[in-house]
């Protein structure tokens, strides 16, 4: 079973005074530091036009602001598997109601502003925002619930091709996706693949690779996500097995129950290929 993931009510009192509207815009000094602001007058005047687009919502009103497509850095050639391994990595970001953002790039296809929640189990990505990025949810996505200021919701959950911020790459990121938040939240799948320190007074976050984790999640997650999985189809094989007189309804209904477990172990064996997770690791 997945661990129940969990959002900072702090954090989410933070993003929930944001307006529906807020723009967030960016540009970069002489020295090659870059810069997020809401006020646009702090953006110089010679950058002004290249400091952002609008990102429209489903009712087609601007949300937040995302960086001209043109300004972003290309992904790199070759990255690694799971994680960036050059570290120390040094990432800015823009002090925000207690919290920060940083600009974080999804699937090499997009990139949009996200508050760091290390509390929180997983990325949470905003569904205008997965729309851009090529993710797509349908019925049969996996959901799970997720407990915020609101109460306990239940999300869908997807594993993202990439998620990359500054130097800083994981692949197989799991994420989770909201219809009600308006900026995204970058939290433990993404975090957890490092080791990392704060400073306030520069506005920089340091990332150090952190080898213990594979796509954000420990050698005892994977072993207990594995474990609870092969239980389970152990478990109904031998109830099939030792019952013989079941009608034809019942039996196709176990039949396809099996199918969608033994799917469902297969899809984490793939999740755990990219994500270059031991075989140890997979084994309880």
């Amino acid at each position: 079973m997945h661990p129940t993931p969990r959002v900072l009510l702090l954090v989410l009192a933070s993003f929930a005074a944001l307006p529906a509207s807020a723009e967030i815009y960016r540009w970069t000094d002489a020295q090659g530091r870059v810069h997020f602001t809401q006020n646009l007058s702090q953006v110089p005047e010679s950058q002004r036009a290249h400091a952002s687009q609008p990102l429209e919502g489903r009712d087609g009103r601007p949300v937040l602001n995302r960086v001209r497509s043109a300004e972003l850095s290309p992904p790199p050639a070759s990255p690694s598997r799971v994680a960036s391994r050059s570290g120390p990595i040094q990432i800015p970001f823009e002090p925000r109601s207690g919290g920060m953002i940083v600009m974080v790039r999804l699937n090499d296809r997009v990139t949009a502003p996200f508050l760091v929640d290390t509390g929180a189990s997983d990325v949470s990505v905003p569904a205008a925002v997965a729309t851009r990025a090529g993710i797509v949810v349908g019925p049969g996505t996996q959901r799970a619930l997720y407990t915020t200021a609101n109460g306990v919701v239940s999300s869908p959950v997807v594993t993202l091709d990439a998620a990359q911020v500054g130097g800083a790459r994981v692949e197989g990121v799991r994420a989770s996706i909201s219809d009600a938040m308006p900026i995204g939240l970058l939290g433990g799948s993404f975090f957890n693949n490092f080791t990392f320190q704060v400073d306030p007074a520069s506005n920089v976050i340091t990332l150090f690779p952190n080898d213990r984790v594979r796509s954000g999640q420990s050698r005892t997650t994977w072993q207990r996500r594995f474990g609870t999985l092969r239980q389970k189809v152990d478990t109904l094989e031998r109830y099939i097995e030792e019952n013989h007189f079941f009608r034809e309804s019942r039996r196709q209904e176990l039949d396809q129950r099996l199918a969608e477990l033994r799917e469902e172990l297969d899809q984490l064996d793939a999740d755990a290929d990219r994500a270059g997770v031991p075989q140890s690791w997979r084994e309880g």
